[in-house]
């Protein structure tokens, strides 16, 4: 009996490091689906919140929203655990539900005043809502409680260009920029205030020499026309992740402004040229650290990540778009593109913006010979519940369509199989009225 108990105890044991091994390894690799799989392998064994807690975090890095919330469902209301709520709240903003994400942010607040990260989403949240007040003092909170002061730096830049004190965005980057971060969004976000500030020869010289453009001229005229409130998207990171000693950062939309808990990203982006050009001197009293004498190296993993920017660069193939429909059925409208090859999760992605305002935006794509004016044309064609849709295709190749619903609706995207001729591969965007 007791060699059988202790033969027990050690295929316990190694059962349980065989496990944290291959947690490791998925979390190494950012095997999500593995990851999920062996979470819920172990729920089953065993219902924790614990579990559980790390399950839904799992599926919030595959963008399952809807999974996160039915992982938490059961302890939501009773978990005394802030990092849940803050999950929680992000999942709810994510999905557009911001004064439920409040709701929950607030709790975590209440159970752990000191929770740095609480007060950040929660900045963003109200940033959403334009109450920009609020959130400037959520993000001073954050501050205050030891978030990561880059992050509170670059967050409250944001705030300040959609404020339009591009002074003050200006200098709030800079701090960036002085202590030798050179990530892609710091620099675009930079370029954005320069533009903005009209010092266009400093603009050019600045987006030569960081190679953000290799056609200057033409970046600068298109940042100088964008709205901030216009063109920016809000994107918040995955939830930290210092309990496995790792964090990551969510899918990067190319083309618009994008903020996020740690970064943001300027609209209009040109592909990367080789050539570079010294700085040119202004007379502005906006000045530039060491500008020509540093090269765009890689920032720390605590600003934006750009490997793993270049990590979803190397896994989103190019997507040639071969036509477009519109057409209404009984109880919803569908637009469905034809494409070479299939699309995946990383080629395009879905935003609501509000109840009646959708954004689509795919990645790397080629369009057919007519031009993004003929999609526009055939998707508008379907009046019965687009109200409007608004189009553009950026310098990196992303189609941006902004859709209008004449009521309140939600979007279903699913692969609809090969076209009847077999030659190109059918994806569907259902859009149904929102059942109150």
């Amino acid at each position: 009996m007791l060699l059988f108990v202790v033969g027990c105890q050690n295929s316990t044991l190694k059962h349980d490091v065989d496990e944290q091994q291959k947690i490791y390894i998925n979390e190494t690799t950012k095997n999500y689906g593995g990851l999920i799989e062996l979470y819920k392998q172990r729920l089953q064994r065993s219902d924790t919140e614990d579990t559980r807690h790390k399950l839904a975090r799992a599926y919030y890095q595959t963008n399952d929203f809807q999974a996160v919330k039915r992982v938490l469902e059961p302890i939501i209301k009773k978990t005394k655990n802030d990092g849940i709520l803050i999950l929680y709240g992000h999942v709810e903003s994510r999905l557009g539900h911001n004064d439920t994400a409040l709701e929950y942010l607030n709790k975590a607040i209440e159970i752990n005043s000191k929770n740095g990260e609480a007060y950040n989403v929660k900045g963003i949240v109200l940033l959403k809502k334009r109450q920009y007040d609020a959130a400037r003092y959520a993000f001073n909170e954050a501050r205050e409680n030891f978030y990561d002061e880059n992050k509170v730096t670059n967050n409250l830049a944001m705030l300040a260009i959609l404020n339009k004190d591009y002074t003050e965005a200006y200098n709030q980057l800079n701090i960036l920029y002085t202590k030798g971060y050179r990530d892609q969004t710091i620099l675009h976000n930079l370029l954005f205030t320069l533009v903005k500030l009209d010092k266009m020869q400093l603009a050019k010289s600045f987006c030569l020499t960081h190679k953000l453009s290799n056609e200057p001229d033409i970046l600068v005229q298109e940042l100088k026309r964008i709205e901030p409130i216009d063109a920016i998207k809000f994107n918040e990171i995955k939830p930290s992740q210092s309990d496995i000693q790792k964090q990551y950062t969510t899918e990067k939309v190319k083309g618009q402004l994008a903020f996020n808990n740690s970064e943001t990203e300027v609209a209009i982006k040109s592909k990367n040229q080789n050539k570079s050009a010294n700085s040119i001197k202004s007379g502005s009293n906006v000045k530039l650290s060491n500008m020509t004498k540093l090269d765009a190296t890689n920032s720390p993993t605590n600003v934006a990540s750009t490997s793993s920017k270049q990590t979803d660069k190397a896994t989103t193939t190019q997507s040639t778009i071969l036509a477009v429909r519109s057409g209404e059925h009984g109880k919803f409208s569908r637009i469905t593109f034809e494409t070479e090859a299939k699309l995946s999760n990383k080629n395009y992605l879905i935003e609501k913006i509000s109840p009646t305002e959708f954004k689509l935006s795919f990645y790397d794509v080629t369009l057919p010979a007519e031009g993004i004016d003929k999609i526009i044309k055939r998707i508008s064609s379907s009046e019965r519940d687009f109200a409007t849709v608004k189009g553009n295709l950026t310098a990196e190749k992303t189609l941006i369509l902004e859709i209008k619903t004449k009521q309140n609706s939600i979007v279903k995207d699913f692969y609809a199989g090969p076209n009847s001729k077999g030659k190109a591969h059918c994806f569907a965007f259902d859009f149904y009225l929102e059942k109150k």
